[in-house]
Formats: structure tokens, sequence, C-alpha cells
């Protein structure tokens, strides 16, 4: 059965897992549309009120398959489904913001069929100057996106707005300080929970900056991503990647977490619960693209907690980096 938290203090209350938008944009691996309907009326059979898409994942083929589903399902669930969706801005894009953030808003609304998102969030990693990781923008540059965010929220195109707290700790901490949002989306995974504790002494991982906290202080509701590190943290990666990627050295990593597996069950699984043991996270979103692997994530709803003992072995593990040190700081 699923279970539901509320969503800082929105007022919402969503399913403790959510759909991301990766899977059903074709961007997680390859699957159908008919596999990506499936997962979605699978979603919402189960007690999933929840999807957080944007129009990167797949050219905009997230949302449009999502639009496509809740309009279908109209005369049943459809229409009590939380949509979320982001705006990422581009290098053009920085010479006009406010008119960049407007027209994404009025772009996914065509492609997700919609008067009105539930959550519209900025979809940029925050960095103190333009260009340090890819598609990082300053502090200044996501203020002013955060101005247009609030214009289109009073305008009653969104009903609330966050943004991807993604990018150098400081900064994000620094633009949650000052936006007065509702959300923010936390990267927090088995092998990177640095947003609700500091890094071990000499970790070589990104410092996501121990944003759990500050959200909490600050009344954000919070959205869990990358619980599963892009497919690091399951059976097995589904797709090519680079050899120096952050997915291809988590999924080496991932390989000391698999006595988590003696029990029977998948680590897949184990990364749900070990996002839902953080009481400030409201929901996870994971990126699925067919309804095994939802009902994967679906399953982890209802299991016990990652026990004591197991988490004194991951925290040994986490002290050496899981057996294999970052090169650089990137945090893709």
């Amino acid at each position: 059965m699923m279970r539901y938290r509320k969503l800082g203090r929105t007022g919402l209350v969503v399913s403790e897992i959510g759909v991301g938008g990766g899977g059903i944009g074709h961007v997680w691996g390859e699957t159908t549309d008919e596999a990506i309907a499936e997962t979605i009326a699978l979603a919402m059979s189960e007690g999933i009120n929840f999807f957080d898409v944007a129009p990167s994942y797949g050219n905009g083929a997230a949302e449009r398959n999502l639009g496509r589903a809740l309009v279908e399902a109209l005369q049943g669930v459809g229409r009590d489904m939380l949509v979320a969706t982001k705006v990422a801005l581009s290098k053009e894009d920085l010479d006009d913001v406010p008119g960049a953030v407007e027209r994404g808003i009025h772009e996914s609304l065509e492609r997700l069929r919609r008067e009105r998102i539930d959550i519209f969030q900025l979809h940029n990693t925050i960095t103190s100057e333009r260009g340090r990781y890819r598609r990082s923008i300053s502090v200044d540059d996501a203020m002013l996106a955060v101005e247009t965010l609030h214009r289109l929220k009073q305008d009653g195109l969104t009903r609330f707005i966050g943004i991807t707290g993604m990018g150098e700790a400081e900064r994000v901490r620094e633009v949650l300080g000052r936006a007065e949002l509702d959300t923010v989306q936390c990267y927090y995974n088995l092998l990177n929970d640095s947003n609700a504790r500091p890094l071990p002494p000499g970790s070589s991982l990104h410092d996501h900056g121990q944003l759990l906290p500050l959200a909490a202080e600050l009344g954000l509701g919070v959205i869990g991503i990358r619980n599963l590190s892009g497919g690091a943290l399951s059976n097995g990666l589904d797709r090519g990647v680079e050899p120096q990627s952050l997915v291809a050295m988590d999924a080496r990593r991932a390989e000391t977490l698999r006595f988590l597996e003696d029990d029977g069950i998948p680590l897949s699984r184990w990364s749900a619960r070990f996002a839902l043991q953080q009481a400030a996270i409201s929901s996870v979103v994971p990126g699925v693209k067919n309804s095994d692997e939802l009902a994967d994530q679906i399953a982890a709803v209802n299991m016990p907690d990652i026990d004591h003992d197991q988490l004194a072995r991951i925290d040994a593990l986490r002290a050496q980096d899981f057996g294999l040190p970052q090169p650089d700081d990137r945090v893709l």
C-alpha cells in the first residue's frame, strides 16, 4: 500500500514514491511508448500521485508522454495527479532569463496539456560563475530566474516553485536562503548522503552541502532525486556510459554494497528504502522506464529500514569512498 507525506509547507500530500521523468523520456535506457504508458498507468493504479518531468528528458518526450497518459485517464484518477516540471537555461538564454523562463512554462504546459503546473522548478546547477559544471549558472542568474518563477506563480501558471539543489554547495545554500521557494530537489543515495551530513574527512566525493536540514529550517518540501544514481544502484547499467562518468564510477562503487542483497532483496529496492528512511524527504522520484522497474521501487515503501549493523558497514565503506576515489569534483 502506498504511503504519503506532506511536501513542506505547500499543503500538498505526495506519494512516498513518485515517477521521475528520465525513464519515461527515453533517457535511462531502451524502452517503448507502450511500456511508458503501462508504467504511468501502474503508477496511478498503485496510488502514486506525483510525477516530476522536464523538457530535457528526451527533448520533451517525458512531458508529452505524461500529458497524453493523464488526458486519457482524465475520467478516472488522472485529474488528481500532481505534476512538477522544470526549465533549464542554456547559455543563449542567459541574455534574457525572464523571457526564457516564461517561454519554458508555456511550452511545458502545451506538451503536458495542462493549464497550470503544480511545481515549476529551475533545472540548472548553481555555481559562483557560469559554466563551472555542465549547464551551471551563477547565483545572480538563478535569482533572476527565481524572480520570474514568483511572477508566474502570482499569475496562476504554477501553484508552487522550486529549484534543483545541485552545484557548489555554498552557492546553492545562498539561493535557498534568499529565494523564498516552496520546494528543492536534493541528490541523495546510498553512495552520497552528503545532503544529510558532512562527508568523512578526506573524502573525494562531491559535497552536496547538507541541504536537508536547511530545507527543514526554511519549511521547504524536499524531492529526493538520483536515489538510483542513474542506474548505478540497480542490477546493472542498461546503457553505455563514459567510463569516467559519475554513473560509471558509481556502478563500480555499488559493487561494494551487494551484501545488502544477501536476503534476496535487490540493491535497487534498498536504494529506495535508504532514501525513504530520511524523514526530511517527502517523495523519491526514480527515473523508471517500465512497469517492472516501477514495481520494484514501490515495493520499498513497505520494507523494513536498513538495520543498524548494515548502516555501520555502509559507513565504513563511505569513509573509503566505496573503494574508488573521485578524480575531480563532479556532480552529474
